[in-house]
Parts: C-alpha cells; sequence; structure tokens
C-alpha cells in the first residue's frame, strides 16, 4: 500500500502519550462524577484502530487474516460467556462484566496489530529507532512529572493508611509501577545503545530518573524493577568483557555497577524497604494480639506451654509477598471448584459470583483472575497468542543462544519477565490497558523485528 507510511507512525506514536490520557484520567476520576473516563474511551477507539487495521492489511498479511479469525472466535466465546453468566449470576452488572472482558481483549488486539504493523513496515521504515523514540517520551513524561510533582509538593500518595510513597499525578499506583518496570529495562537500553565512553555518560539521565520515580513510589514491585534490570545489565556488560567489544561497554560497566552500588545502599532507606517492615510490624501486632486473647481461654485447661518460634510463620510471608490477595484467591478458588464443568469451561465471568451485599472483587493476580474469569476454554484462547509469540521467540533463542550476550535481546527479554512475573503476584498487567500496550510493543518487537525474520 502507498503513502500509509503515516497510519504507522500514528499507530506507534499512541505509545507517547499514555502518560498524558493517564494525567486526564486522574483529573476526571477526582474531580468528575462519571462512569467513564476519557482513558476508557481513548483507549476503545484506539483498539478498535487496531481491529480496522488488521482488516486493511489483510491482503497482504496471513498474520492479519489469522488474526482476524482469531479475533472472531474469541468474540464469539466471550459473547457465549456473558449470555450464559447472564443465566447463571444473579445478580449480573452486565455493564462491569462488559468493560472488564473490553480489558481482557485489549492485549490481544493490540499484540497482533502491532505484529502485523511492524512485519508490513520493517523493510521501509526504522522500526526499532521510532519505537525506542517513543518508549523514551512515555519515560521522560512519566519521571519528570513524578520528580517535579514531588518537588512541588503536589504528587499524590500511593498509599491512604501506614505505608509511604508517591504516585505523582497519576491514580493507580499499581498501574503505574507495571508501567514503570517494563519501561526500566528499554529505558536502559538508550545508555547502553550510546554511551561508548564516559563523554556520553548522559544518556543515563532518563533510566535514572525513572529508577528514582520507580523507588519513590513506595512498591515492592517499583524496587525490584530498577535492581533486576541493572542486575541483567551488569551481566551480559560483564560477559561481554570477555570478547571483542570490550572497549566499547567499559563505560557502561562501571556506570551500571555504581548505580547498582547506589540502589543497594539506599535501599534501606527506600519506601519500599519501609513499607516492607511496616507490613511485617502489622502483622506481628496481630498476631501478638491472637497470642494474648489465646492464653484466658486456655488459662482454665492447663497451664500454657511456653514454645519458642517465629514471629512471621508462612501464612504471614505470604500475605507479606501477596499483599491480601491470597485470601480473594482462596475465596475464588472455592467458588470454582463448587461450578458445575459447564461453568468451569466456560468461565464465571467478572469476579465470579457476587452478591448487593459482597460486590465485585478481583483477586488482582492477572493470570488468576483470566482463568476463573474465562474458564478453561476462554483462558487457552486468550494465551494463545503469548504461547506463539513466547515459543518462537524461544526456539529462535535456541538456535541462537549468542542473543544471550546482545543487550537489545536481553533488556526487551527482561521488560517482558517482569510483565509477566508482575502479572501473576501483582496484577494489573493483562487486566490494565494502560500497562498492556506497552507489553505489547515489546512482545511484538522481539517477535518480529529483532530476529529479522519475515513473520506476515
Amino acid at each position: 500500500m502507498k503513502n500509509t507510511y503515516w497510519l504507522f507512525f500514528l499507530f506507534v506514536g499512541f505509545i507517547s502519550i499514555q502518560p498524558i490520557i493517564d494525567m486526564l484520567t486522574t483529573y476526571m476520576v477526582l474531580n468528575m462524577d462519571s462512569g467513564l473516563s476519557i482513558g476508557v474511551v481513548i483507549r476503545f477507539l484506539y483498539m478498535i484502530f487496531a481491529g480496522v487495521l488488521l482488516l486493511v492489511f489483510a491482503k497482504q498479511s496471513k498474520w492479519a487474516r489469522y488474526s482476524i479469525i482469531y479475533l472472531i472466535v474469541f468474540a464469539l466465546f466471550l459473547g457465549l460467556n456473558i449470555y450464559l453468566n447472564h443465566q447463571w449470576k444473579d445478580p449480573y452488572y452486565i455493564g462491569q462484566e462488559i468493560k472488564f472482558f473490553n480489558k481482557v481483549v485489549y492485549m490481544n488486539v493490540t499484540l497482533l496489530g502491532m505484529i502485523v504493523m511492524f512485519s508490513h513496515y520493517r523493510s521501509s521504515v526504522d522500526v526499532k529507532r521510532i519505537l525506542s523514540k517513543n518508549l523514551l517520551t512515555a519515560s521522560l513524561i512519566i519521571s519528570i512529572v513524578f520528580i517535579g510533582t514531588m518537588l512541588t509538593g503536589t504528587a499524590l500518595e500511593s498509599y491512604q493508611y501506614n505505608k509511604i510513597g508517591f504516585k505523582g499525578w497519576f491514580y493507580a499506583a499499581n498501574e503505574l509501577g507495571a508501567t514503570i518496570a517494563i519501561l526500566l529495562p528499554l529505558t536502559l537500553l538508550l545508555a547502553l545503545d550510546k554511551v561508548r565512553s564516559f563523554s556520553k555518560a548522559y544518556y543515563w539521565i532518563p533510566f535514572i530518573l525513572l529508577a528514582i520515580s520507580s523507588i519513590m513510589l513506595g512498591t515492592k514491585v517499583g524496587l525490584g524493577a530498577v535492581i533486576l534490570s541493572l542486575v541483567v545489565a551488569t551481566v551480559v556488560l560483564f560477559a561481554k568483557l570477555f570478547t571483542n567489544k570490550r572497549s566499547l561497554i567499559k563505560a557502561n560497566l562501571v556506570i551500571s555497577i555504581l548505580l547498582l552500588i547506589v540502589t543497594g545502599a539506599t535501599t534501606p532507606i527506600s519506601p519500599a524497604y519501609k513499607n516492607t517492615y511496616t507490613h511485617i510490624d502489622m502483622l506481628e501486632a496481630k498476631k501478638e494480639k491472637t497470642k494474648q486473647e489465646k492464653p484466658e481461654k486456655k488459662e482454665k485447661e492447663k497451664p500454657a506451654k511456653k514454645k519458642k518460634e517465629s514471629n512471621l510463620d508462612d501464612k504471614d510471608i505470604q500475605n507479606l509477598i501477596l499483599s491480601s490477595r491470597e485470601q480473594f484467591l482462596a475465596h475464588h478458588k472455592e467458588e470454582y471448584a463448587k461450578a458445575p464443568i459447564a461453568r468451569k469451561m466456560i468461565g464465571m465471568g467478572f469476579s465470579g459470583d457476587y452478591t448487593k451485599q459482597l460486590p465485585p472483587k478481583m483477586i488482582e493476580m492477572d493470570f488468576y483472575d483470566l482463568f476463573f474469569s474465562l474458564g478453561i476454554i476462554g483462558f487457552l484462547l486468550w494465551v494463545l497468542p503469548l504461547l506463539i509469540v513466547g515459543l518462537t521467540v524461544l526456539v529462535r533463542l535456541f538456535k541462537d543462544p549468542s542473543q544471550l550476550l546482545d543487550e537489545s535481546f536481553m533488556m526487551y527479554s527482561t521488560a517482558i519477565v517482569l510483565a509477566l512475573g508482575i502479572a501473576f503476584v501483582a496484577g494489573h498487567v493483562f487486566t490494565a490497558p494502560a500497562v498492556t500496550i506497552y507489553f505489547a510493543a515489546a512482545a511484538a518487537y522481539l517477535f518480529v523485528i529483532h530476529f529479522k525474520q519475515r513473520q506476515a
């Protein structure tokens, strides 16, 4: 197709304005009484745009054709899920159910759209450079706004009680943390690509700014993402000391080691570290209260025996890691176990069975939420594109293990690993379109561009 480059730039350029959309959404949520935010509307229109592009390129791209067939099948399944759960669930909040499924399908549509667009334009456009530029723009907007609001005292707090942390002018701390975690290794890649001597060390500034934002967010995810990104970069750079490129990586290696040392040294005074101990104190106080109540009941029967036991048991450690998500997981598992086979296969819809007294509540662990909501059939349908992309990349890596020393491959892979890990433990990746688009871009890059093999 001729003169369609604007479609590519518009489609990829949408990545760079994600933080602006999120800030507008924050303003609407805090100042307007509306159930439909600007973020939901704009991202829904972008998903429609991606679907239209699949139709536009269907004649030239087998990926576009396969994607259309797949999305039609998935849409029919979601329709069946909605219809049957409307019969099974009472009450049934159809607006919330449809809104949830709109979020669920967002990853599939954007990932497939990215694959088709990258495949079609990679021979005529420098996809990597344009994608990196837009990812960097999003990163800089987040970090500048975040640090600027902290300096001016206008930053919103990440937590309402006890714990500390800031989220700039962004509404959802969990989604912001997941977004920053994915962007961190991709922003670090800029430094790895550009810095060949200490005179160009300023290319590390975008990563440092984003790392500060990530740490000050106050979440374990934020601090962990900074450490993991630096560790992966340091290991790759250290390994390259034994190749003929060692003279090109010395500056980056020294800087990455220094930043890793600084991060480790400041961890004890970081919000995430303090919040972890605040959580531990809360758990210990709860256990102590329980201990004080139990002897009063048992004193009449026989004297209590003194036992040496650790302050925190396995359940407490689980609670510390999952922040009470394990309680909602146990509830949903119990519901799913009691459900008839039809519901196990088709899914239990958004948040399972809810009542007027117990409103819908997600587990906030994406893979569990998706499995219980979509059932066995639906979950397999949803995960199919991810499996194809993941297995293809792993096969290529197996054929060419030298990619483990390639900074671009390792940083994009780190972003994807972080996204998958966060999705499993903390959620807000595959059920949050604001985060999903970054994952889709990174996965499509590895699948289509990095190995330079034609897929369409």
